[in-house]
């Protein structure tokens, strides 16, 4: 992310007018623990930092590691809901914003973070940063029986059959801010980072069922019914750009779930996953066994009688 020499000057009024020295650093400490602005600026201890020297350091230290938007974040929370029962104003937020939003950026006040506009779906977000580790929530489809459908029909009708799939996966993950992390022609593996990632990811799946059935009595061209078998499991990661070399126990949980306890059209969720559903949601699935005796959670269409 790029950041403008103007934007980084309304940051620095906005922090410098409208805040003091002491509460600049409180409000940077919820970001980065125990930052001290006298020991990042080498002003003695017994010196006052003036506002804008105070400023400008920490537009220096957060956008060295990554956190601008962050720091952002906390002044729209500080404009909206004060600090510690007292109400302040966070001037030049509007011009702050406009110039975000230039950047491809929008701010999503439910969340309370920014998320990239409708014109870039990167698998960050834009947010994420390299190497770095966070708390995700995966879902894993594979098309049951990948090897004898390849054996049985031409070329072209695995392509357009799998294509479709992977249409009908890209559409449902990303209308619920989820993200395609890699696809291997007959299967695939989506993310979700955002606030309510499991019901999310839980909702996709249900949906990808649902859309796979219409899809059958319609628009499919084999001969038989696509199936497929989908697995969400929530952990933490590691994010690397390359995201098909990310390999850690979370994604190993993830297709041990999906390999030996999903039955083909079944969508099959952790106990994780399940512990954060609604009411509604979570009745949808019904509970079984694994041989180790702790729970999954297990749903599939069914017809009512």
């Amino acid at each position: 992310m790029k950041i403008s020499t103007r934007l980084e000057r309304y940051v620095v009024k906005a922090l410098s007018q409208s805040l003091n020295v002491q509460m600049m650093e409180r409000i940077v400490q919820r970001i980065i623990p125990r930052y001290s602005l006298h020991e990042r600026s080498g002003f003695p201890e017994n010196i006052p930092i003036p506002q804008q020297n105070a400023a400008w350091q920490i537009i220096g230290d957060v956008k060295r590691l990554g956190l601008f938007l962050k720091l952002i974040e906390v002044l729209i929370d500080v404009d909206k809901n004060g600090v510690m029962g007292r109400t302040i104003a966070i001037h030049f937020l509007p011009q702050i914003l406009k110039e975000i939003e230039g950047l491809h950026y929008q701010y999503n006040d439910p969340y309370g973070l920014f998320i990239e506009d409708s014109s870039r779906k990167t698998k960050s977000w834009g947010i994420l940063q390299e190497g770095k580790g966070y708390d995700f929530t995966f879902i894993k489809i594979d098309i049951v029986s990948n090897s004898k459908l390849v054996r049985i029909y031409t070329g072209q009708v695995i392509r357009k059959t799998y294509t479709d799939l992977k249409r009908i996966f890209k559409s449902i993950i990303e209308k619920r801010n989820g993200r395609v992390w890699n696809w291997e022609g007959d299967g695939g593996l989506g993310a979700f980072y955002l606030p309510n990632k499991n019901v999310h990811a839980a909702l996709c799946g249900v949906e990808i069922l649902q859309e796979l059935f219409m899809y059958n009595l319609i628009n499919c061209n084999l001969n038989e019914n696509l199936e497929v078998r989908m697995a969400v499991h929530t952990g933490p990661s590691n994010y690397i750009f390359d995201t098909d070399s990310i390999h850690n126990d979370t994604l190993r949980r993830l297709e041990n779930i999906e390999t030996d306890y999903t039955n083909p059209n079944n969508l099959v969720l952790s106990r994780g996953v399940f512990s954060d559903l609604g009411g509604k949601l979570a009745k949808l699935f019904k509970p079984f066994k694994m041989d180790n005796g702790l729970f999954l959670y297990r749903y599939s269409l069914e017809w009512e009688d």
